[in-house]
This record gives C-alpha cells, structure tokens and sequence, in this order.
C-alpha cells in the first residue's frame, strides 16, 4: 500500500454492510520522492500503530466514532489497556467515504 502500512482485506466492503480490514505498520521509510529507502527503523510501525490506536481510543472516549476496532494481539482483537506486548497490527472498519460536493 505504501512506505508505512499495508491493508489486508478480511471482509469486503458490502453495498449496504461494513467490511473489515487490518493495517500492518511497517518498519519501512521513504524520504519525500525519492523513495523508499533501503534500510528500516526499528519498531517504528509497533511506534506509530500503538500511537494512533490510542488517540482512537480517546476519540471512543469522547464519543466521536471511527473506523478502529483494536489492536490484533495474537487471535485476538483488543483495546491499548489489554494489549500485552507492543503491536504493529490494527484492525478497522472498511467504510465507503462520499464526497460532499464543494469540498473534495
């Protein structure tokens, strides 16, 4: 997909029915066009994947919804609080974005 994550499709996004999908972040880098670049930085996908899910989480907190559903920690789908060593998987919603015209 790109320098940080890759998708993986678990369940099609339907017409009428979300799918489901999981980001692998990813140790890679590039450096603005000339690419990626031929080494990784250690952890960094762990870094950024633990990153966003807790800003999800407090987005839950606050009742704003998004498309994060957790943090894939061997078979199991947690949150941040129940995560027993760092992850660089999340798992999310597969939703359709419309354009509103004017704006995009």
């Amino acid at each position: 997909m790109g320098s940080v994550k890759n998708l993986t499709v678990l369940e099609q996004l339907g017409s009428n029915k979300t799918g489901s999908g999981i980001f692998t972040f990813s140790d890679r880098y590039s450096v603005f066009d000339w690419g990626e670049m031929p080494d990784h930085i250690k952890d960094k996908g762990k870094i950024l994947c633990l990153t966003g899910a807790f800003f999800f989480e407090k987005l839950d907190e606050m009742g704003i919804p998004s498309h994060y559903t957790g943090l894939i920690e061997g078979e199991r789908c947690v949150k941040t609080t129940s995560l027993e060593k760092a992850s660089n998987r999340m798992k999310v919603k597969l939703l359709r974005v419309l354009k509103r015209r004017g704006l995009v």
